[in-house]
């Protein structure tokens, strides 16, 4: 098919192309994505039907189950294929078009009950994580296909970075429409007042609107057919995973560190909840949350991103980890709802530092042939504790309180960041020794 040499060249022809192009598409991505933020939007509706914990916890267990379990089967089954670009289009549209049919449905109206609200919403958003899981490997393969390794962190962090200040602008507009306040320019009244539930609907549209546009950008961007592999059967993947984690217990260790930290950092989806059960916030005040934490993430996507290839991918991962246990800290003792702006903040940068740098670590484990690989078994290696854990998380914040679980989780990040410090090494290249 092609040979390595004419694969980097095609690589380095259209790079700054793609590179423009797919900080484009995720910035957009992202902009309608933050109209319906999981940590607060979401909980936000939620919280109007029920005040069960354990129901604010299916919003995260949800998302980590659809997000990472997909992967491991969808890599065996891309392999073959010299192109990464065709299946991951396939997928994602099946990701988007769920906030199609959620938006649709609430800014007509919502005529269910209460169960049938949750039931019809998390079975959407079901759809919408799990395509979005599976379209992450195909995305992840093709972004290291295109992008210029020595780019890798800096273009993660400057797409997500982006995305973050655009979706700043879209907090704005979903501060107001969740306080029931109309949008106009000057004289010209260009969005009306919308009530609950019709509010939330309307985000969900124009969420919908953006990923259409950012599916545009992906169509058009070039990838340099790679040689493929054989064809490997469905459960090629998870046969071979145990002899891949044995092998390489660098790869393994992280993986470790990385399940402790995501606990950590699976604090910052019930941080909205916790505010709104002990303060009583508004949904104007859930709006400014989402201003904050985006704004704290653009912070930490585009100078940890930036960073994270030149100070080391480990290194940011460690820092992150320490600023949202810090958070979650405070959020333990928070005497006063303004103390929660600072809760977002820490959780906003080390959430936009920590993807930038996972993502680009796991590249540096393995070569060009086996990236599908490690990226499917990094993303699912988490699975059990990602769907148990926010359920039990819920469950702690029911009978004991949210400081609790606050505390709890910050101790389970604090043990990931010092597990990811000594006692993982990564790779200088994926062809050299591993470094402390």
């Amino acid at each position: 098919m092609a040979d390595v040499n004419a694969v980097e060249q095609v690589v380095a022809q259209h790079a700054r192309r793609n590179f423009v192009l797919n900080v484009l598409e995720g910035g957009i991505f992202m902009f309608g994505y933050n109209m319906v933020s999981n940590y607060t939007v979401l909980p936000y509706f939620v919280q109007q039907y029920t005040q069960e914990s354990w129901v604010q916890g299916l919003i995260p267990a949800i998302g980590s189950t659809g997000w990472l379990l997909p992967g491991l089967f969808v890599a065996p089954l891309i392999a073959h294929m010299w192109t990464r670009k065709a299946p991951m289009l396939v997928l994602t549209f099946f990701e988007r078009i769920p906030w199609l049919f959620i938006g649709l449905w609430l800014f007509i109206g919502n005529p269910f009950d209460t169960t049938t609200t949750l039931a019809v919403f998390f079975a959407l958003y079901s759809l919408h994580t799990f395509s979005a899981g599976a379209t992450a490997v195909p995305w992840q393969d093709f972004i290291s296909r295109i992008i210029p390794n020595k780019l890798w962190g800096t273009f993660f962090g400057m797409q997500s970075g982006l995305g973050s200040l655009l979706g700043v602008a879209g907090a704005s507009l979903a501060t107001q429409v969740l306080a029931n306040k109309p949008i106009a320019i000057g004289a010209w009244e260009i969005v009306p007042a919308m009530a609950f539930p019709n509010n939330v609907g309307f985000l969900a549209l124009t969420c919908f609107a953006c990923m259409v546009i950012s599916y545009i950008f992906v169509i058009i961007s070039v990838e340099p057919p790679h040689p493929p592999q054989e064809r490997q059967p469905f459960w090629h993947l998870i046969q071979q995973a145990p002899t891949l984690l044995r092998t390489n217990q660098e790869f393994t260790r992280y993986l470790v560190a990385v399940v402790l930290i995501g606990i950590g950092m699976m604090g910052q989806s019930f941080v909205t909840a916790a505010a709104l059960s002990k303060f009583n916030v508004s949904g104007s005040t859930v709006g400014t949350f989402t201003i904050v934490l985006l704004l704290a993430q653009a912070i930490g996507n585009f100078g940890l991103g930036a960073l994270s290839d030149r100070w080391g991918h480990k290194r940011i991962m460690v820092l992150t980890a320490v600023m949202v246990s810090t958070g979650l800290l405070v959020a333990w003792f928070a005497p006063a709802v303004e103390w929660f702006y600072l809760v977002f903040a820490l959780g906003g940068i080390a959430l936009g530092g920590n993807m930038p740098a996972s993502f680009a670590m796991v590249f540096t484990f393995a070569t060009a042939e086996t990236r599908a690989a490690y990226i499917a078994i990094a993303n699912t290696f988490n699975v059990p504790v990602a769907a148990g854990a926010p359920l039990i998380a819920g469950w702690i914040a029911g009978q004991l309180g949210y400081p609790t679980l606050f505390v709890i989780l910050a101790a389970f990040g604090l043990l990931g960041a010092a597990t990811m410090k000594w006692m993982v090494r990564t790779p200088t290249s994926t062809h050299a020794p591993v470094e402390a």
